[in-house]
């Protein structure tokens, strides 16, 4: 039967014969390699054509003027040669400065000129940007004509600087910008014409490129791993220090981790470890890997080393490993059902905890202890050893964080302070009251309502003879009718004003001070929108009439 097919085609004749294949692979890579040929020899003789240009230039004594520069530059565009243009108008920006308007112009065109080429039009708006590194121009520049730029400009011409820019509509970065460069863009990007972000050096670079990975939700993982490669990518390219590089590889770790790809995220801290022997997260983020990738024994052995360097480990370098290093490490212990050791980590680095000034540090330790359903026995113990006295604003911060860990130390807290308050005393109610707001009273309102009763005490001790504390507490009881508390609550607030207030007026006697008088009228605008009760009114008239004329 194929013999038979084969022999009707041909009687066919050759029209309804098989169209040939197309060119295959091995000729469509020649004739590539071809047209680099090409266009690596026209480079050649363009650059020789240039370096010949720029050498009649120096001949004639003409480098300090602009126009040869342009001229040189413009002549490098119309040969399509953008690269060497961009390295001639470079050099003549670095040569004779900002000043001339028409010098700069033409390097920011230039500049333009040899972005586009990076440009992926594909790209994603989120994604990270193309890099254009101005280190690898120069390197691909012919040799003779980059000396003769040398020669004309000055090493800077021909040396890549530190500075870099994102050119926001094209998605590129350029890489290597000098301080020259840098003060011309600075400069034109106050225009509404160029779209740049100025960015000061490769550290900045890699860091904003990790806190856009950062920054991103979890469910885009394709999109921060891309974000931290380029990163990566940027800091090795550009030589980044071990301590940048460390932190690249500790963000890829844990990207990996979230993807479950334990072997490659142990691969990935182990390849921080050896930069960073010391660096407790990486020791934590190995530990984990191990964990997820079955390899328990090993991982056992590495959890209980990162233990004893938290416990060998000074005061600063505990606070600052104490966030997700501490976190994993703790984590791990109690999945591995070693909550013994859990909590004797945690109460090693609680006794070093001896102040005021070890707030940050109690308060995430606290934090582990809550999340993990450990006993809280110690927390409760060292609480009041925090406490200012009298306390003082970073005390206040402390009991509102600490009191949805530990609410019966906070109340117990609380107590000590309200007993301290009386006639002359009332300063830091305001504050009682805020934290009480914090404590888990259980129904919605019940926080608001002991509060309530608590303001109840303190207005029964104000007297005219201190008009300051009618003062404190009236506002206090007025930033709670504005509160989200139902309305069997937040109703009772402006009437304990009303009582209050009543009871101020009612005490007032002509030997008070003419603040103590001034008081009440003020009050009432403030707490009533400027329409108080007719029964304040009438008080406040009656309170007057006593006055002997």
């Amino acid at each position: 039967w194929a013999g038979l097919g084969w022999q009707a085609a041909r009687s066919l004749g050759p029209r309804v014969r098989a169209p040939p294949l197309r060119q295959s692979m091995p000729k469509k890579k020649e004739a590539s390699a071809e047209v680099d040929a090409e266009a690596v020899q026209k480079a050649v003789k363009d650059a020789e054509l240039l370096t010949q240009e720029l050498a009649d230039v120096a001949r004639e004594g003409a480098l300090d003027s602009v126009e040869a520069w342009i001229g040189l530059s413009d002549h490098a565009f119309k040969l399509q040669q953008y690269e060497m243009a961009f390295a001639i108008i470079r050099a003549g920006v670095i040569k004779n400065g900002m000043a001339v308007d028409k010098l700069c112009k033409r390097y920011l065109f230039m500049l333009d000129m040899i972005v586009k080429s990076k440009m992926n039009p594909r790209k994603k708006p989120e994604g990270p940007p193309k890099m254009l590194y101005l280190r690898e121009l120069f390197s691909a520049l012919p040799s003779a004509l980059k000396e003769k730029i040398y020669e004309a400009a000055g090493a800077e011409a021909v040396k890549p600087g530190e500075r870099c820019v994102l050119m926001k509509e094209r998605s590129v970065m350029v890489v290597g910008l000098s301080l020259h460069e840098w003060r011309v863009l600075l400069e034109r990007n106050s225009g509404p014409k160029l779209d740049m972000q100025m960015i000061s050096g490769v550290e900045e670079a890699v860091v904003r490129g990790l806190s856009q990975s950062e920054g991103m939700s979890d469910a885009q993982a394709d999109l921060k791993m891309s974000w931290n490669q380029w990163a990566l990518r940027l800091c090795e390219a550009e030589d980044g220090s071990a301590q940048l590089r460390s932190k690249c590889l500790l963000q890829r770790t844990v990207l990996l981790l979230q993807q479950a790809q334990h072997t490659k995220a142990l691969d990935s801290a182990a390849e921080v470890l050896k930069i960073v022997p010391e660096s407790k997260h990486a020791a934590a983020l190995l530990a984990t890997a191990q964990h997820k990738a079955g390899q328990k024994k090993a991982a056992s052995t590495t959890v209980t080393d990162l233990c004893l360097a938290f416990q060998r480990a000074d005061d600063n370098a505990i606070s600052e490993e104490l966030g997700h290093p501490l976190e994993l490490a703790v984590a791990l212990l109690v999945e591995m059902h070693r909550t013994k050791e859990a909590l004797k980590l945690l109460s090693c680095l609680l006794a070093r905890v001896l102040g005021p000034r070890h707030q940050p540090l109690f308060f995430g330790l606290a934090r582990l202890y809550a999340k993990h359903g450990l006993n809280k026995d110690a927390l409760v113990l060292k609480l009041p050893s925090l406490c200012c006295k009298p306390p003082d604003r970073r005390t206040w911060e402390l009991l509102k964080s600490m009191a949805e860990y530990t609410p019966v130390a906070v109340e117990q807290q609380l107590q000590r302070y309200i007993e301290e308050t009386g006639p002359g005393r009332f300063t830091h109610v305001p504050h009682i009251t805020e934290v009480m707001c914090k404590l888990p009273f259980g129904a919605h309102g019940s926080a608001a309502n002991k509060a309530l009763q608590l303001l109840k005490q303190c207005a029964q001790q104000v007297t005219p003879e201190r008009p300051e504390d009618l003062r404190i507490i009236v506002e206090d009881l007025r930033a709670f009718m504005s509160s989200n508390t139902p309305a069997a609550v937040s109703e009772q607030f402006p009437r304990t004003i009303e009582k209050l207030l009543l009871d101020y007026m009612r005490a007032l006697r002509p030997e008070n001070g003419l603040e103590a008088w001034e008081m009440p009228s003020e009050l009432m605008k403030r707490s009533f929108n400027g329409v108080p009760p007719l029964a304040l009114i009438e008080a406040l008239q009656v309170a007057c009439l006593r006055v002997p004329v």
